[in-house]
């Protein structure tokens, strides 16, 4: 440990384990001339009171994140100069701060998501009613917008299998609204309409390898008819020797 006389110094091993930093890295700090050390008779580099004191701040202004190369431009700043630096500093991190909150929301609603799979898979076909209103077209393979829709939270592409007579797939993202300028490509219709859910698997290389059967013989060797099918993605894993994408589904039920 650090022995506070001032009048005394330590060498760099004693620095390196108080601080916690590598001795390369105090080195490299030295070469770039952020601290000033003087050396004792073996050549040895030896820490000063004052010396300590700079390496504080230093070790202050990288946690901080600020480069080292930029921590040496700081050492020559105006009391004014060195107010602008932590407030813009400050804007940075209220802006980092702003991404790993909308991470952490993204996060959180995967893992929600993620345990209505489990929940499903355990309860299939019980009674469910969908919470996607409306789904937007995604016509536009190569718009940017797009994607970063599907970046910002996968759980929004959705789908909606029509009923009779088409049996047509419509896919884009699931919305609470539209704006003038968002093609529609359906919404809910209200009415004493009846759902279950189940979990949909498809094949990610053959998309026409689903479960999706399975679950319609199921409910029509119960005596349903089948109307439309309203699916949300989840998420994408490895069965076996498949990898499927998941998605909570919706069979209409008449």
């Amino acid at each position: 440990m650090l022995d506070w006389d001032k009048n005394k110094t330590v060498n760099i091993s004693t620095v390196s384990e108080t601080f916690g930093i590598p001795a390369s890295t105090l080195r490299y700090w030295e070469s770039m001339g952020l601290i000033t050390l003087g050396r004792r008779d073996n050549n040895y580099r030896e820490y000063s009171y004052s010396s300590l004191l700079n390496l504080s701040d230093i070790c202050y202004l990288r946690n901080l994140g600020i480069p080292v190369k930029a921590i040496k431009e700081y050492q020559t700043l105006s009391l004014a100069d060195s107010n602008a630096l932590y407030l813009n500093k400050k804007s940075e991190l209220e802006a980092q701060i702003s991404s790993l909150q909308s991470t952490y929301s993204m996060l959180r609603k995967t893992l929600s998501l993620m345990n209505e799979l489990e929940y499903i898979q355990k309860h299939p076909y019980t009674e469910s009613q969908p919470d996607i209103p409306l789904i937007l077209s995604h016509s536009k393979l190569y718009d940017k917008e797009v994607w970063k829709k599907y970046f910002s939270g996968q759980y929004q592409f959705a789908g909606v299998r029509l009923g009779s007579p088409n049996y047509e797939w419509v896919w884009g993202w699931a919305a609470e609204s539209r704006k003038p300028d968002e093609e529609l490509a359906w919404t809910f219709a209200e009415g004493d309409r009846h759902f279950v859910q189940f979990i949909l698997r498809i094949d990610v290389k053959d998309r026409k390898h689903t479960n999706l059967d399975e679950a319609i013989n199921y409910l029509k060797a119960r005596g349903y008819n089948i109307g439309e099918i309203i699916v949300r993605y989840i998420t994408i894993a490895c069965e076996g020797q498949t990898r499927w994408d998941y998605y909570k589904a919706w069979i209409e039920i008449i």
